[in-house]
């Protein structure tokens, strides 16, 4: 971590307790997530497969030939989990991301100590915008919260934007859009990739793809889940 990056770490836990932030989803005073929200959350984990929506107790139905193993989803993109979401995203609150972290960490099993985190690498220009890219500091927190080990095993192959197209061409996008970091050794490893918002389950494929023929055995963690309906 960089000396900036930890002084802006330090101003901004300084902020939170002389200058508390009201609740995003109630306006509680004490913190950017009461308890009762994030409680709230919790209870709403999503259920169905995340490429057809078919309910699934593993996160993906079996009629889809899928390059992971297993899918976990803390809730649908609506509600308090949204409002989380875009904050972290579009109004620059960064510490929704420990909040963001903990809600995965919460949602996960017991998973082999030696599993590898690995985030779903964000658009360049978005990166830029933000000033950070969101899925990795879910991550980050998630690997420090979890003991693993994080590895930028991933990487933007293309400058596509997938939120703006349709279902179709998003998995067209997908397939060309990231490339496998072959630094990184994944061979015989399990890894957990991380998203933020799975849609279509397009880029998650395209990324656990990759995964999968360097050798990983691939779960998936994603955050919130756009319905289609």
């Amino acid at each position: 971590m960089s000396g900036l990056n930890v002084k802006n770490t330090i101003v901004e836990r300084v902020l939170q307790i002389v200058a508390p932030h009201p609740c995003l989803s109630c306006g509680k005073i004490g913190g950017i997530l009461c308890p009762y929200c994030k409680y709230d959350i919790g209870q709403e984990q999503f259920g169905g497969c995340i490429l057809c929506e078919a309910p699934s107790p593993v996160g993906v139905c079996a009629r889809h030939d899928a390059p992971f193993e297993r899918v976990w989803v803390v809730g649908e993109r609506s509600g308090t989990l949204q409002v989380l979401i875009d904050a972290l995203k579009f109004q620059h609150v960064k510490a929704a991301a420990p909040l963001i972290a903990e809600l995965l960490d919460d949602m996960l099993p017991v998973l082999p100590s030696e599993t590898v985190v690995i985030p779903v690498p964000t658009v360049a220009s978005h990166v830029r915008e933000r000033g950070y890219d969101q899925a990795l500091l879910i991550a980050k927190e998630l690997a420090v919260l979890r003991g693993f080990v994080l590895e930028p095993a991933l990487k933007r192959a293309s400058k596509t934007t997938q939120h703006i197209v349709g279902r179709q061409e998003r998995q067209k996008q997908a397939q060309d859009a990231f490339a496998y970091n072959k630094a990184v050794d994944v061979a015989g490893k399990t890894v957990l990739l991380v998203d933020d918002v799975i849609t279509t389950g397009a880029t998650v494929t395209a990324c656990a793809t990759l995964l999968r023929a360097a050798g990983a055995h691939v779960l998936v963690a994603g955050v919130a889940y756009q319905t289609k309906s």
